[in-house]
């Protein structure tokens, strides 16, 4: 039977009385690929900063490894990429990618090894970066540097918003690979993603929110699913320009 990572009971969220997220029901089980779809303002990124404790839930409760997200204490477990994350830096950042990369050892009070993981460094190529500034860096460099950060502790779970925005298709397949490596290996990874190519190639579940929770389960059901024509009556509830 496969551990629960995740569950997501009766959520409700709103912004200024303006409801985000409905009813939603979700569960992420140990070693998944899953798939946020639907389109901007349908609550995807909303959900996930619930999950990460970010944002506080009008109703509904969230529990990680099986304990409610108030009493849980092992985020260090939890690898995040934020939406644009390149746009959070600017060119006056003096920071140094080595001393960024640092940063989950000082938050988590980890033990840092003298030696970063190199590995992990050459496979998102930003070996010869670890002295630049990010400041220098490129949008494609900035977004790499943050996966590694978010996975330097070695996660369990890796949750990711939109992380090839701004990426060359090339560079794309390239990340992409590299993050089915990790998930060969037992990561887990959650995925808010508009680039349906992707579902075809590594991701085994998605879940279609906006607002409530279209569906969830199996890419294959959802490959069955999406060609029944009464279910894209309302065309934009999973719709978006990107597809």
């Amino acid at each position: 039977m496969n551990q629960t990572i995740i569950e997501v009971k009766n959520l409700f969220f709103s912004y200024e009385h303006h409801l985000i997220s409905e009813d939603i029901n979700l569960k992420v089980e140990k070693g998944d690929y899953l798939a946020l779809i639907g389109p901007n303002g349908g609550g995807k990124t909303t959900l996930v900063r619930c999950i990460l404790g970010f944002l506080k839930p009008i109703k509904g409760k969230i529990f990680l490894w099986g304990e409610e997200i108030k009493n849980f204490k092992d985020w260090f477990k939890i690898g995040y990429v934020p939406q644009r994350a390149g746009d959070l830096v600017d060119s006056l950042t003096p920071l140094s990618v080595k001393d960024f990369l640092l940063m989950p050892f000082k938050w988590y009070k980890k033990n840092f090894e003298k030696d970063l993981n190199t590995d992990l460094i050459e496979k998102f190529g930003i070996k010869d970066l670890l002295d630049k500034k990010l400041g220098e860096l490129s949008y494609g460099q900035l977004q790499r540097a943050y996966i590694v950060r978010a996975l330097i502790l070695d996660p369990e779970l890796l949750i990711l918003d939109e992380p090839s925005v701004g990426l060359d298709f090339f560079t794309q397949e390239v990340f992409y690979e590299t993050l089915e490596e990790f998930h060969k290996k037992g990561l887990t990874i959650i995925l808010i993603t508009h680039e349906t190519w992707l579902l075809t190639k590594w991701i085994d579940k998605v879940a279609c929110i906006n607002q409530k929770l279209y569906f969830h389960g199996d890419h294959e059901s959802f490959c069955v699913m999406a060609k029944k024509l009464e279910f894209f009556s309302e065309y934009h509830k999973i719709e978006h320009t990107h597809w």
